[in-house]
């Protein structure tokens, strides 16, 4: 069996006026990984605070704590904590690739190939490191899915797109990875 990387893209409901502006409905990435004995393994990640209502007012404010590079009303970038674990897709356990009625998720396949573990351990390292950082949270400028290009452009391999799933906020936002080697928790591609 080969083995593949693929993004999973969650829509996000409280982002829906965003749809009204031209964007559409934002999407959360979180990216799978599934190895040739077929198990899958996902990564995600997101704010620190979950109760922050995602608001105009708060995202604004969010862009000021940014500058100020202190937490902000979302608190900090995280890492999920069960990140890296394995899980069945298609079971209660799954929260990347479908929602709570069981309808897959739009997605787009990364990579296929015989052995993608060295790139899947990057992309590990990656989270956890940045989730070490206590970056500002922010969801137009620094978030989750900035967590997930940075961790798959540092593993060499493209970010992807779904003609579904358009619009992933921030997703092109480099965070500051040479602070990465500095805790040496990942290594530089």
């Amino acid at each position: 069996m080969m083995e593949t990387i693929v993004v999973y893209f969650t829509p996000l409901a409280s982002t829906r006026i965003i749809a009204y502006v031209g964007l559409g409905l934002a999407h959360h990435m979180a990216i799978v990984y599934t190895n040739s004995a077929g198990q899958s393994f996902g990564v995600s990640s997101g704010p620190s605070i979950q109760s922050t209502l995602q608001t105009p007012q708060n995202a604004i404010s969010a862009l000021n704590s940014l500058d100020k590079n202190e937490p902000s009303d979302f608190g900090t970038l995280m890492s999920d904590p069960h990140n890296n674990t394995p899980f069945e897709k298609g079971r209660m356990n799954d929260y990347y690739t479908q929602d709570f009625q069981g309808k897959e998720f739009p997605h787009a396949v990364v990579l296929e190939g015989p052995d993608l573990s060295a790139k899947w351990q990057t992309i590990v390292k990656m989270y956890a490191a940045i989730g070490q950082m206590d970056l500002t949270y922010s969801p137009t400028s620094q978030n989750s899915n900035s967590m997930a290009g940075e961790a798959l452009r540092r593993a060499n391999l493209p970010v992807p797109f779904s003609s579904e799933a358009r619009f992933a906020p921030a997703v092109f936002t480099h965070l500051p990875a040479y602070q990465c080697e500095l805790l040496h928790a990942c290594r530089k591609k």
